[in-house]
């Protein structure tokens, strides 16, 4: 096991001095920097990393960076390739979530100098270091606004529903943003709408997610939210199983299976990554705090946030659904609805 944690390290110390294929072109002029993406599990299918990936290899042909990515199997081989990333010393490092926050602050102090920018965390009193933070509470109201809507009154396609439900990766207090914003959403649209919630054991378990999709659809539940990240696939397969709807997360998951899955609260770690990149080239970088929500257009229902050539699937939302949301998005936005935590 120490071996295949030394060769990953020892490849991120390779890899930071050399140019990339993973990214081209940019400004010209002067040397181009170096970007390390960690992330915390493999890519592939989970689409959240795959997003971050993506931003960062963006900004590398945007502005000009050379940008490596760095997969971690486990906690382990992860605080070995952020300490080999530290060691190679590149413009910027890019890491993700609670699981990289306990080794980041260790190695804060022993290189304070170092650049760091963090998705769905932050370390305090680190200047060198930008937080990405996302409001997805605000983006998973109007999917609880939408299923109320839908559970309320049905129609066309939608059936009535007394309940809804909602599965999470696992239960933390980031996937219970995603909770309580949808749960608001709900009763705010429909009060006497029942929430039923299941919570998994990690974020790639499909197996769970599957069967606690099905048990709240055994409870009466027409509508489920899934938010178990790769563990989605296990909701999707229990909503087509079932004939229930169901919505995605992270990216537009609905060509995945449009007849079941309504919508997706999409999220844009791509496009905050890929700013931190661009930051960097330019020298215009900055730590502290970033948080982005409805506002910034960067969390919400795919057809209300993502570029509409982006948008392969058309929405099978009623139209008056879609336009209540679109309503409530802009209450959201101007503050006039505050979406709890």
């Amino acid at each position: 096991m120490r071996f295949r944690y030394l060769v990953s390290a020892l490849a991120v110390l390779a890899l930071a001095g050399c140019g990339s294929d993973d990214s081209s072109g940019g400004s010209g002029g002067g040397a181009k920097k170096n970007v390390i993406y960690v992330s915390t599990n493999p890519l592939g299918t989970n689409q959240f990393l795959n997003l971050i990936a993506d931003g960062a290899k963006a900004g590398g042909k945007q502005c000009g960076a050379n940008v490596k990515v760095i997969q971690s199997n486990d906690p382990n081989q992860l605080a070995a390739n952020l300490r080999a990333a530290v060691q190679a010393k590149p413009d910027l490092i890019v890491a993700n979530s609670f699981d990289s926050v306990e080794t980041i602050t260790s190695l804060i102090k022993q290189a304070p100098d170092q650049k760091w920018a963090l998705v769905d965390a932050t370390v305090e009193k680190a200047p060198n270091l930008r937080g990405i933070l996302f409001k997805e509470n605000e983006g998973m109201y109007l999917i609880g606004a939408a299923y109320a809507l839908l559970a309320k009154g049905g129609e066309g396609d939608f059936p009535a529903s007394k309940s809804v439900g909602f599965v999470g990766a696992i239960d933390n207090a980031l996937v219970r943003r995603w909770y309580n914003g949808y749960a608001q959403g709900v009763k705010d649209t429909n009060a006497g709408e029942r929430v039923l919630s299941g919570w998994g054991n990690s974020f790639n378990d499909p197996a769970t997610s599957k069967e606690l999709a099905l048990s709240q659809n055994s409870k009466g539940a027409k509508y489920i939210a899934g938010v178990a990240a790769a563990g989605n696939s296990g909701v999707f397969e229990a909503a087509a199983d079932r004939d229930f709807f169901t919505s995605g997360v992270d990216i537009d998951e609905r060509r995945k299976d449009p007849d079941h899955i309504l919508m997706s609260t999409v999220k844009r770690s791509d496009q905050a990554v890929q700013k931190a990149v661009c930051d960097v080239a330019k020298g215009s970088f900055k730590g502290g705090v970033e948080t982005l929500g409805i506002k910034e257009n960067a969390v919400g229902p795919e057809f209300l946030t993502l570029p509409q050539d982006q948008l392969k699937t058309p929405s099978k939302l009623p139209q008056k659904v879609q336009d209540k949301l679109k309503d409530l998005k802009e209450q959201i936005a101007s503050g006039k609805i505050t979406v709890k935590q």
